[in-house]
């Protein structure tokens, strides 16, 4: 009997000791959901180091470096076979006709271009584009990135500019509640201020819609689950002024690192051993002979063609910067007059020459061309940042 309540006890103390382990493990899995559930804190910086690091065609452009370093060495091995071919005699080539019944000079013009080194120069051509292409990609996500970040920040300065308007709106119906009851005011200007509430109410309600947008935007560009919750801890927007450019040396650096130039370059350097090999072997009277010094001729007229759209692209990308810069300027200026416009009417109406109509008009212009400016200067700051980079890419 002792014996079976011992073994009770021992079962009970195993069981008890299971049920505080499984615990454990319940609570442990709750901490980590409630990790999982944290708010994230993200800097810009910080955006932009997850969109890189995010970004499929990052591991695109990865992979295709990897497979062109293949096709190098491949290439090589081709040029090498393809030397050792034709150093060999015809009585050699006869035999391995005999021995494998298959020609080694079937196909004599793939031999010649692996002769000449172009499967090489290819792969090495296509190694320096796509890490230039990876530069560009960089730059792109940071532009992008960024641009996602200021339409938040936009959106959230909207819905505290649009909250301030319906305060304003709410008291300037107070007020007019009271000159109304006390005879100083119409029915008009009553329905008046309650059409502006409605109209606050409808400009904040569409602000908070747009923020929500725009949080899904940057979560699309960072690749983060859409039910992510975050705060933007770079909470101003920067303003800094355009230096004195120098346009003509923007340009001729654009004209060395741009990667349409350097495609162009590696086309015309590519085209060259491939005209080669197959005018070499092809009578000019054949149309595989034409055919290849036309592509030779394209790619020796495309080549100042890229020269040409890469300065226009730097030039048009420094007159939007010009361009937006002005704007902005104009736009402080207007912040000014609506802001002025805004007391004098208030005071106006304080002082019974007024209407309460007018009033509203003003603080409704001044939250419209406060919200104007700050999406200025977001714009600004993009084209800004895409003029800084005209000489790495173009971004759209």
């Amino acid at each position: 009997m002792k014996r079976k309540v011992s073994l009770l006890l021992i079962m009970i103390l195993v069981l008890s000791t299971l049920t505080n382990v499984v615990a454990a493990e319940d609570t442990a899995q709750i901490g980590n959901v409630s990790a999982e559930n944290k708010i994230l804190e993200l800097s810009m910086d910080e955006a932009v180091r997850i969109a890189t690091e995010n970004s499929r065609e990052m591991w695109k452009i990865d992979d295709g470096i990897k497979q062109m370093r293949d096709a190098r060495i491949s290439g090589r091995s081709a040029k090498e076979q393809a030397e050792e071919l034709m150093s060999m005699s015809l009585s050699e080539i006869a035999a391995i006709r005999s021995i494998t019944g298959m020609d080694p000079l079937n196909n004599q013009v793939e031999a010649l271009l692996a002769k000449n080194g172009y499967y090489i120069k290819f792969a090495e051509t296509q190694i320096t584009q796509l890490e230039k292409s990876r530069e560009v990609l960089i730059k792109g996500i940071e532009i992008g990135t960024k641009s996602m970040y200021y339409n938040v920040l936009v959106a959230e300065k909207t819905i505290e500019i649009n909250q301030a308007k319906l305060n304003k709106a709410n008291e300037q119906l107070r007020v007019v509640n009271l000159k109304f009851n006390n005879g100083s005011s119409t029915k008009a200007e009553v329905l008046s201020a309650e059409m502006a509430i409605q109209q606050a109410k409808t400009d904040l309600d569409s602000a908070i819609d747009d923020l929500n947008i725009a949080k899904l935007n940057l979560l699309n560009m960072l690749e983060l689950p859409f039910d992510t919750e975050f705060v933007l801890t770079d909470t101003e927007l920067p303003y800094v002024p355009t230096n004195k450019i120098n346009l003509d040396e923007k340009i001729e650096k654009a004209k060395q690192d741009r990667i349409e130039i350097l495609t162009a370059e590696n086309d015309l350097e590519i085209q060259k051993i491939e005209t080669h090999a197959y005018t070499a072997y092809y009578t000019s009277n054949l149309r595989e002979n034409k055919w290849a010094k036309e592509k030779l001729k394209d790619a020796e007229l495309n080549l100042p063609q890229a020269y040409k759209d890469v300065e226009l692209d730097v030039r048009k990308t420094y007159l939007n910067l010009i361009k937006a810069e002005r704007s902005l300027a104009n736009m402080d200026k207007t912040v000014e007059l609506a802001k002025e416009a805004a007391r004098i009417n208030k005071l106006l109406y304080d002082n019974g020459m007024a209407t309460s109509l007018e009033v509203l008009d003003a603080d409704t212009k001044l939250a419209e061309v406060e919200i104007g400016r700050y999406q200025m200067l977001a714009a600004y700051n993009i084209n800004k940042l895409m003029f800084d980079y005209s000489d790495i890419g173009t971004f759209k």
